[in-house]
């Protein structure tokens, strides 16, 4: 059975954001790439994850009437949580489980972003039949 790793369910370049960006933006990329969640780097560290914007953290800030203006730092996500790309699936599927999200930021042994994986694309690892 061949080990299942994280990184090679990366598929694309990370969508970042920083947190001074706002609301409105946030949304406005999510749709232009059509993903649901961005990472949330420092402009001046592009590599280095700090939080995680979702599109559930934009629906609640939307439903207490937050201005679309507001800087994205007061709504995302922060403590992230990451998995090594060397990782094996059935870790990423764990950490989802146990912090209850639907996203996962990818790090290299650096602790440098390499990309996110979405709840999506491990079950669909983990459906599919698994090769000698």
């Amino acid at each position: 059975m061949r080990r299942r790793l994280v990184g090679s369910l990366v598929r694309r370049k990370p969508v970042t954001i920083t947190p001074k960006d706002t609301l409105l933006q946030a949304a406005e990329k999510m749709a232009a790439e059509n993903v649901g969640a961005l990472v949330v780097v420092e402009a001046d560290n592009p590599n280095k994850p700090v939080a995680v914007i979702s599109e559930r953290d934009i629906v609640k800030a939307i439903a207490i009437k937050m201005p679309l203006s507001t800087p994205i730092e007061a709504f995302m996500s922060t403590g992230v949580v990451s998995v090594g790309e060397d990782a094996d699936v059935d870790k990423a599927a764990e950490l989802m489980i146990m912090h209850n999200i639907r996203h996962l930021v990818v790090v290299n042994k650096k602790g440098e972003l390499v990309g996110m994986v979405s709840i999506r694309d491990v079950l669909r690892e983990l459906k599919s039949p698994a090769s000698p």
